[in-house]
Parts: C-alpha cells; sequence; structure tokens
C-alpha cells in the first residue's frame, strides 16, 4: 500500500514575532483557520500569523518527526532547517497562500478600523442625548427679565432686574410665603441658584424661613 504522502509542514511568524511550527494536510485551510483564531492554541491570541516556509510530499511520520525536530531548533535555525530536504516543485503555490496571508491581514484591519469608528459614532450619539448634557442645561436658562423705564410717556430705556430682586419680590407678593419648588417654578430658576439668592436675602435681614422652608418677608 502506498504511504499517503499529502502531510505537509509549514512554520509561521505570529504578530509577536515568535515562530509556529505545525503540520496539516490542507495548508490553505490551515491557514485561515489560525487567522480566525480557530487554528492551534498557540497562535489564537498571536494572530495574524505570516507563512514562512513549508515541506510538501511528506507522510504523516515524516511530518511529525520534522515538527518535533524543528520546535526544538532556535528560532534563528527553525527556516533553514525546514528548507532542508527536497523541496515540492509545487512550491510555487507558496506566494498563492501569502498572497492570501495579506488579504486577510487586509480584513482584519479593515474591520478593526470599522469597530473603532462604530465607537465613536456610538459615543457621540450617547452625549447628544444625555439630559444632563451642557446643550440641554442651556435650554433651560430662565429668560431675561427686564424693567421698562417711561419718561414723559416715552420709554426711555430697558434695565435689566438683578435675579435676587425677583425672587425678592414674588416672596413678597406671597402672603402665606413660598417653598423653594414654588420659586423654582415662578422664575425658572434651578434649585442651587434659589438657594444662593435666599441665603443671601436671610443675610440681609430681607426674608426669613418659616415651617417646612417656607420663605416669607420680614
Amino acid at each position: 500500500m502506498t504511504p499517503d504522502k499529502n502531510w505537509v509542514v509549514y512554520l509561521l511568524r505570529c504578530t509577536d514575532r515568535t515562530l509556529y511550527c505545525g503540520i496539516t494536510k490542507d495548508l490553505e485551510k490551515r491557514l485561515v483557520a489560525h487567522n480566525l483564531g480557530k487554528g492551534a492554541k498557540y497562535t489564537r491570541s498571536r494572530t495574524p500569523v505570516i507563512l514562512l516556509g513549508t515541506r510538501f510530499n511528506m507522510t504523516k511520520s515524516e511530518a511529525l518527526k520534522l515538527e518535533h525536530h524543528i520546535k526544538k531548533t532556535p528560532a534563528n535555525r527553525k527556516l533553514t532547517e525546514l528548507d532542508i530536504g527536497k523541496v515540492d516543485p509545487k512550491m510555487k503555490n507558496t506566494q498563492i497562500l501569502q498572497d492570501i496571508q495579506k488579504e486577510l491581514q487586509s480584513v482584519v484591519k479593515n474591520i478593526q478600523q470599522i469597530a473603532d469608528s462604530l465607537k465613536s459614532v456610538a459615543t457621540a450619539v450617547d452625549k447628544w442625548v444625555q439630559p444632563d448634557s451642557p446643550q440641554a442645561t442651556r435650554t433651560k436658562r430662565a429668560p431675561t427679565r427686564k424693567k421698562v423705564v417711561v419718561k414723559d410717556g416715552v420709554v426711555e430705556k430697558l434695565k435689566r432686574i438683578p435675579a435676587s430682586q425677583i425672587v425678592y419680590d414674588i416672596i413678597q407678593k406671597s402672603p402665606q410665603g413660598i417653598d423653594t419648588a414654588g420659586l423654582m417654578k415662578a422664575t425658572k430658576f434651578d434649585q442651587r441658584k434659589i438657594h444662593n439668592i435666599t441665603f443671601r436675602l436671610k443675610k440681609l435681614g430681607r426674608i426669613t424661613t418659616g415651617e417646612r422652608g417656607v420663605y416669607k418677608k420680614l
């Protein structure tokens, strides 16, 4: 019975510059598997891999012996040891396989670029929809309040009313008093601004705080 001489010993360079030696009966399929992370355990985290050399027309026993020999050979001599011996006339296929490797590397790179682009788009969309984003905050600002100054029946100028005066006027017109929520609703100011204004007004002795945080005019 004629021995099966369809086995190939191959040598790869991994992405971390280390070398890997293996055997197969279908070199093209095996290389694709390596680059998809489905090959040997050693190469799964070291893709993409590049084909450095091959030895064709071997029985499984011969391939296993050569593989074992090359794995024990120093890295700088592995390729030389693989090239020693009869070279298969079909070695021109090696260039085709190397071209396949380049195409696979290009595909991997393109996929990574697409993934990075999608991540950037997702980040931008996430910032745009955040309710507490600066854009959203700016839309919640209270409208500017101005006082019309009329002299002899003619509008002389528009005078801006201070925020503290606006809050004080509302408290003054509330006989039963008014709390923070009521002031926020009436002025469109945020809670922090209301607290700052009422703190100053209390310090100046213009208002007082009653029960349950209700502000009243002194």
